[in-house]
């Protein structure tokens, strides 16, 4: 009891900040019942018409590729690069093999950095930040939205939160890491020596990983379309089809492309792996992150390509020592995501 008494004591205010989330969070899903049950009557009748508006698409797409030779090009060039690079990952995965297998695998090791000196209870402190800051922003902007009507635009709330909210996760990172522990940016893989050289090696291992990850989305994809389930479109993509102001869309493709990913490296790989290994060594704290990033990301499809993307990105990070290698497979995941909504949107838009 003694023990229990001193953990609320030292962690009074991230508690009543965890209760503080938990009772916003109640609220909220009571809320967002509610309006699923109105909706509930209608979801058979949904589904359908998803199926049939999936049929649409396909025949509208191939209307397009027949009437409109540029956009035929465009998509011909793109789907011959897909296929290229796909071939080159075969090829650089059999290299791999091979060198494994002969034992003449280069050391890619650039930094060895120190064992990260937080915790998990670290990590549940940024998390709590996060969440709490997350709901105030929302409450704030509620308040404001009749003065300020730029606000009314929920699309550029969500852009401005997530950016800002990214911003703050930084702060706590480095004031957990640095501020209160002492340690380096380089212990949460904040090393840019031999720069070019981990770029080269993420690249690489995106393409190394592009067909298994080909494989995993084919193969989920057969199976959801044997259980007749239809999944939603992620909120991101909803946002880029449904937006059409091009300052709006170039800064949201910075933010999803380079700023997104970045945030996300430094807390997954260089923070929570670094702590979760700490007490599961490199395997599970691997499969326990990757198995969290995908889950982040909440879509039924794309979550074991997204955790198969994930153990690359811890792998990358424990051979090299630093976020580098990381951070560029995961801008070129995105940035290639980007790339294909907005050639969807075009198509769609025609």
């Amino acid at each position: 009891m003694k023990k229990i008494a001193e953990f609320i004591r030292r962690e009074r205010l991230y508690i009543l900040l965890l209760i503080f989330v938990l009772l916003v969070s109640a609220i909220t899903s009571a809320a967002s019942g509610a309006h699923k049950k109105q909706k509930k009557a209608s979801a058979s009748v949904m589904t359908e018409k998803r199926a049939e508006d999936a049929s649409a698409k396909e025949a509208r797409v191939e209307k397009l590729l027949t009437e409109n030779k540029p956009l035929a090009v465009i998509f011909t060039i793109a789907s011959l690069l897909i296929m290229l690079v796909l071939f080159l990952g075969i090829a650089i995965d059999i290299a791999l093999i091979s060198g494994k297998i002969s034992g003449n695998l280069p050391d890619i090791r650039t930094f060895r950095p120190l064992p990260a000196a937080w915790g998990l209870t670290e990590v549940a402190r940024v998390v709590i930040l996060f969440l709490f800051f997350g709901y105030i922003i929302v409450m704030i902007e509620s308040f404001l939205v009749r003065m300020a009507p730029i606000l009314k635009n929920g699309d550029l709330r969500m852009v401005f939160n997530s950016a800002f909210l990214d911003g703050l996760t930084i702060i706590f990172i480095i004031y957990f890491t640095v501020q209160q522990y002492g340690q380096k940016l380089s212990a949460v893989g904040i090393n840019f020596k031999n720069f070019a050289a981990n770029v080269f090696y993420g690249i690489v291992g995106y393409i190394a990983i592009l067909p298994s990850l080909f494989l995993i989305l084919v193969l989920t994809t057969i199976v959801t379309n044997l259980m007749k389930y239809t999944p939603k479109e992620q909120i991101v993509v909803e946002l880029f089809m449904r937006q059409d102001n091009p300052a709006f869309l170039v800064l949201t493709s910075i933010f999803a492309a380079i700023a997104g990913p970045i945030v996300e490296e430094l807390f997954f790989r260089g923070f929570l792996y670094g702590a979760v290994k700490k007490y599961t060594g490199i395997f599970w704290a691997t499969m326990i992150t990757a198995a969290l990033f995908a889950a982040l990301h909440a879509h039924a499809v794309g979550f074991l390509p997204i955790m198969a993307l994930g153990i690359l990105l811890a792998y990358l990070y424990e051979k090299t020592g630093t976020l580098v290698s990381s951070m560029t497979v995961h801008v070129m995941h995105n940035f290639s995501m980007v790339l294909l909504v907005f050639l969807a949107k075009s198509v769609k838009g025609m």
